[in-house]
């Protein structure tokens, strides 16, 4: 058997050096499809990981919330009234009493990486004659850098931040024309106006957050919004990103009084982009897999013809058809895996290239699984495109071959 196969290998080969012209023609269009295919999965992968750290790198991949608002439990019954009661002093979301537990049990979960506790709320802030609605976002500011990094995002002011510490967007600063170290008031709902020291300014590179957000310390913006030990949401970054949506549903279940939402449920129309680009992707790499199937085939059809008379005598000589065939898919095994090697190599040339030349934000990503589905369909291919000359071959009658030449 072992003898058989080493013969079948070295007559492919020797079929495939007669005509050394061909066999790089053929080589070369499997190197160019190979190449192809990974320099488009590296461009589009790399946009897709480029996009996916934007929008929800710095950002919870995963909030909990409480499933009912402060307003569903502000009415009661009067006679046969209903009255609506307000309190300013509530915030829109109702807090979670029960944060702590909560959290303990998120911390503990293998797939989630950071738990943020954070109390949350609406104000206005003064500055001589200029206002602006702000977002009030109290939490721990060690544990925030986990998710936004607001440390290394501080562009005024020290960035050793304190617990008891008042930071605010750029965009939002600028409009007020304050920075480090300058007072303005601050107007909460049922609240007094008081007046607070900016002690810093950040840059978390999202203009909608920047222009809101006022940061300060968890116990001191839950004082400030007459919440007591309470919080309002919990926001969750995991590990795997593409994860979320599982994970939410699992505490979904564990936590039915509360409104757990992913990422993905937030940024449906990325998320959907996202699978347009991969269907592209997988389109575009389909066809060129199937022209280079066809050509691989119709070379070693032509490849069988020219090789008729040959075939026909080692046929009368006792070669089986069977071992003829193997000969052409080893061929073609040869030509794909030959292909497969110097495409590789052209594409990540190709892709380094468009790195340097186009000066793109984004590096260019080839994940090992796809390099490997990429390497293993192009030499299944290869090898399976020589099955039609194969056939051809087995049917040879080697008397009619020898006698018409």
């Amino acid at each position: 058997m072992k003898s058989s196969l080493r013969f079948e290998i070295s007559l492919a080969r020797r079929f495939l050096e007669e005509n050394k012209i061909q066999t790089i023609v053929i080589i070369l269009g499997i190197s160019i499809g190979v190449a192809v295919m990974v320099f488009l999965t590296a461009l589009i992968d790399g946009l897709q990981a480029d996009l996916i750290t934007k929008t929800v790198g710095n950002s919870p991949h995963i909030v909990i919330s409480n499933a009912d608002s402060a307003s569903a439990k502000a009415s009661k019954s009067l006679g046969e009234n209903e009255i609506l009661l307000i309190d300013t002093t509530e915030n829109n979301q109702r807090p979670i009493a029960e944060w702590r537990s909560i959290t303990e049990a998120l911390s503990a979960d293998s797939g989630i990486k950071t738990v943020l506790p954070l109390v949350e709320g609406s104000g206005l802030i003064t500055r001589g004659q200029v206002s602006r609605s702000i977002l009030l976002r109290g939490f721990d500011l060690e544990q925030a850098d986990l998710i936004y990094d607001i440390s290394n995002s501080i562009i005024a002011g020290n960035q050793n931040v304190s617990d008891g510490a008042v930071l605010l967007g750029k965009e939002l600063a600028s409009d007020l024309g304050v920075t480090a170290g300058d007072p303005l008031q601050l107007e909460l709902s049922g609240r007094e106006p008081l007046t607070v020291m900016v002690d810093g300014i950040f840059d978390l590179g999202v203009s909608a957050i920047n222009q809101r957000w006022m940061v300060m310390d968890q116990r001191k913006a839950s004082a400030l919004l007459g919440i007591g030990d309470r919080i309002t949401s919990i926001e969750i970054q995991i590990t795997n990103v593409f994860e979320a949506e599982q994970i939410a549903r699992e505490w979904a279940v564990r936590l039915p009084s509360y409104n757990i939402q992913s990422w993905q449920e937030s940024n449906a129309s990325l998320l959907s982009a996202l699978n347009s680009q991969s269907s592209s992707s997988y389109t575009i790499q389909f066809f060129v897999l199937l022209a280079v199937t066809l050509g691989v085939a119709s070379v070693l059809a032509i490849s069988a013809v020219q090789k008729s008379k040959q075939i026909g005598i080692l046929k009368a000589m006792g070669i089986r058809s069977s071992s003829v065939a193997r000969t052409f898919m080893f061929q073609g095994l040869f030509l794909g895996i030959s292909g497969t090697l110097f495409g590789f190599v052209w594409g990540l040339i190709m892709s380094q290239a468009f790195i340097i030349l186009a000066k793109q934000g984004y590096a260019l990503l080839l994940k090992p699984i796809t390099s490997t589905i990429i390497a293993l369909s192009t030499i299944l291919a290869a090898t399976l495109s020589a099955y039609l000359p194969a056939r051809q071959v087995s049917q040879i009658d080697p008397i009619e071959v020898i006698r018409n030449g």
